[in-house]
């Protein structure tokens, strides 16, 4: 009997309420596009997990339809610096923060983690330096400029900084007006992306990627760029990625929590659950998801936000399956596998 392998992709936990009908409809679609060329990666092209996760990630990020990649949003300059991390099962990975040489950061991750020995780099001139030593060509993968309404809507969020109304950062109020805002160009509000596979050898990976949060501070850092907080992979246990409120998730280190319940036996389903109920106990409601697979290919999926649009594709189901709120769960999906050949891709 051949072992269940496949992998789940995320498109950001978050609220429905500024999200049409139309931009959800191109969000799934572009989650089955991401999640079915990860498995195409692993089953078809005889790739590994790892190939999967940057080659789904990549997709979301070129979209401009999530907070990762083009799609990123501002820092309270009115920036672009993302985030992104790549952990293989093996405990390898690699990460950058702060950076705004190309949008496929998932790549230059992976660049971190198989070209040097470190695990994190932050800054653009660092990376532009790391990746001249390499070799790395970034050029043809430059952020875009937003548009009208993207810069309409920071507009918003400036209004709301100048009033000090600004809910989403307490403390930063007192600081927002002692920073300059120069020239702010903002993109839109979406979700951090993330993803975690099962190769057919076993090997297991967790990939995240991010524009941040908007209005951060200058030099922020979230949990997508930290091991153990964002993401984790242990071939022993599973992958897990996270997402939602960075430094909440950073608190309680919430990916790694999930693979320490793996290990003790639990599911990835059952691990994501008790994971987010920590968090809602530590944090409050509305203040992250997860998605997991465990070393046998089982999958989990959890939140306590209204949405995690999320999709699955397995070795075991010929299409990938898609679930957006957070009633949705991914398991009463699959125990009714819709019927076809397995291996049929689409």
């Amino acid at each position: 009997m051949k072992k269940e392998f496949g992998i789940v992709v995320h498109g950001g936990a978050g609220k429905l309420a500024r999200v049409s009908r139309s931009d959800l409809s191109k969000r799934r679609a572009k989650l089955v596009e991401s999640a079915s060329e990860g498995f195409k990666i692993m089953h078809f092209k005889g790739g590994s997990a790892t190939d999967a996760v940057e080659s789904a990630i990549n997709v979301l990020e070129s979209s401009k339809l999530f907070n990762a990649g083009l799609g990123s949003c501002l820092t309270l300059e009115g920036q672009v610096r993302m985030d992104a991390a790549i952990m293989n099962g093996d405990l390898s990975c690699g990460a950058i923060a702060d950076q705004s040489l190309m949008y496929k950061s998932i790549s230059l991750a992976r660049k971190v983690m198989e070209e040097s020995d470190h695990v994190l780099m932050v800054g653009n001139d660092s990376l532009r330096k790391f990746c001249d030593a390499i070799g790395y060509k970034t050029a043809g993968f430059e952020v875009g400029y937003p548009s009208r309404a993207q810069i309409s809507r920071f507009n918003e969020f400036l209004k709301l900084v100048g009033s000090r109304k600004y809910s989403d950062w307490k403390r930063n109020t007192s600081l927002f007006n002692k920073y300059l805002l120069r020239n702010p160009v903002p993109t839109q509000q979406t979700g951090t992306v993330g993803c975690v596979a099962l190769d057919a050898d076993g090997k297991l990976c967790s990939g995240v990627s991010t524009g941040g949060r908007w209005m951060k501070l200058p030099g922020r850092v979230g949990d997508s760029a930290i091991v153990g907080a964002g993401l984790y992979a242990c071939n022993s246990t599973g992958a897990v990625s996270a997402t939602g409120a960075g430094e909440e998730i950073i608190r309680i280190c919430l990916s790694k929590m999930v693979s320490d319940f793996m290990r003790d036996g639990l599911g990835a389903q059952l691990a994501c659950e008790i994971a987010i109920k920590v968090l809602s106990k530590t944090s409050g409601n509305g203040t992250g998801g997860l998605i997991a697979i465990d070393k046998d290919g089982g999958v989990g999926r959890a939140c306590n936000t209204e949405v995690l649009p999320t999709a699955v594709r397995l070795s075991s189901i010929p299409v990938p399956l898609v679930v957006i709120s957070k009633e949705e769960r991914l398991s009463q999906l699959l125990f009714s596998k819709p019927k076809g050949k397995a291996n049929r891709q689409k």
